[in-house]
Formats: C-alpha cells, structure tokens, sequence
C-alpha cells in the first residue's frame, strides 16, 4: 500500500524518532512491549531501523539518531 503522507520509509521513521514521543511514537515505529522484555529483538530493530537511515541526506538525521539511541538504551 503507498504511503500517502511520506516520500519513504526513510522520512517516516526519521519523523517518527524526531518529531512524536511516547505512545505516538511507538506506534509509528511499530515498537510493543516485547521490544522492551526481548533484547535481541530490541537490538534486530534497532540494527535494522539505523541502517535504513544512516545514510539518508534528511536535515533531521542527527537528530533522529541521537533519538534512536535513546529510544534504543531504554529497551536495553
């Protein structure tokens, strides 16, 4: 299905980890309580999610991995 909101995937997850916080963003990013009780699928997201970005041009892209870092610890 094509996203009506985002040019890619790329710019959705770097709004989701820069511009929304708590369950609004969890949601978006797809993140449940199992991330939280299951390490190695916490850190598979998190692999995952920073090689979609790392290379991406966005303005917002330091930001959104400092968040991802963050958002990363917390489930650690």
């Amino acid at each position: 299905m094509e996203d009506l909101y985002f040019k890619n995937h790329e710019a959705r997850l770097i709004f989701g980890l820069t511009e929304l916080e708590g369950k609004a963003q969890l949601d978006l990013l797809g993140i449940d309580q199992s991330y939280y009780l299951n390490r190695q699928k916490a850190k598979q997201w998190y692999t995952k999610t920073k090689e979609k970005i790392a290379n991406s041009n966005h303005p917002k892209l330091d930001v959104a991995l400092v968040n991802l870092e963050k958002l990363y610890k917390g489930m650690k």
